[in-house]
């Protein structure tokens, strides 16, 4: 028989509403396997917990169901490098309707803008997909005060105000992500805009994930506010933290570096 790749989303579409389970697999008339979540990300920290996965049925037998677990091409993870499999088969017990296997992720090997890994457990009738991004995770610590001078390399009144110095306050908001009141250090608020233009702080949120730092949907009064393009957004070592803006609008941009006090 031709097997068919169902997805849960795919299953829940063309099977019978009537007597489903939790999943929307109707259990009178579909005999088969699922997972019992199609698609997820990995966030290895480390503490180095591994990743569980569960392969359920809709029936139980009276006798051990084995499954052979396999990697697709397609997947960007590397096997030995980014990630282990603690076994290449998982069995759903006798009497049992589902099972468990394990993904150890590499938090070395790991990095915040991620890899992907598709793999596929099938049986006679079909081939069923889990579809997982794998991401380091840090604990993000940033919050506190900070000595700030930006360098500016555009704006209005250059070369007055190339630089400024001034005390700046990062604000924890949950989930590694903060706020910072004036995020173009100072040129719309204490700067040559305020008086000029009658603006006022470039508040912002950033997130910081294991060193590096970024953002998105920020703006001041004229557009948008993203990362330079080239330029180092990131936290060392030190705990000295580099961010490089720019100013969609007019084209102001500059570099602010936080070093904490």
């Amino acid at each position: 028989m031709k097997k068919i790749i169902y997805s849960l989303l795919a299953l829940s579409l063309i099977l019978s509403c009537s007597d489903t389970d939790d999943h929307g697999v109707d259990v009178n008339n579909f005999d088969g396997i699922y997972f019992v979540d199609g698609t997820s990300d990995y966030l290895i920290d480390n503490n180095g917990a591994p990743k569980l996965i569960e392969l359920a049925s809709t029936t139980t037998k009276g006798s051990d169901r084995t499954y052979t677990i396999e990697i697709d091409e397609s997947s960007t993870a590397v096997a030995g490098v980014d990630y282990d499999l603690t076994s290449s088969s998982v069995t759903i017990p006798a009497g049992s309707s589902s099972a468990t296997f394990a993904i150890n992720g590499n938090f070395d090997a790991a990095t915040p803008e991620g890899v992907t890994l598709k793999l596929y457990v099938s049986d006679s009738d079909m081939t069923i997909v889990y579809n997982m991004g794998i991401f380091q995770y840090c604990v993000s610590d940033i919050a506190g005060m900070y000595s700030m001078t930006t360098t500016y390399g555009y704006h209005d009144f250059l070369p007055t105000y190339e630089t400024n110095t001034q005390d700046m306050e990062i604000v924890e908001l949950g989930g590694g992500a903060y706020s910072i009141a004036d995020f173009t250090g100072g040129l719309y608020s204490d700067g040559p805009y305020s008086g000029a233009y009658s603006t006022s702080a470039t508040y912002a949120e950033i997130t910081e994930n294991c060193g590096l730092i970024s953002w998105s949907g920020q703006s001041d009064p004229w557009g948008a506010m993203i990362p330079l393009e080239g330029g180092e957004n990131s936290v060392d070592a030190n705990g000295v933290i580099t961010i490089n803006w720019y100013c969609e609008g007019y084209g102001e941009f500059g570099e602010s570096i936080y070093t904490p006090l």
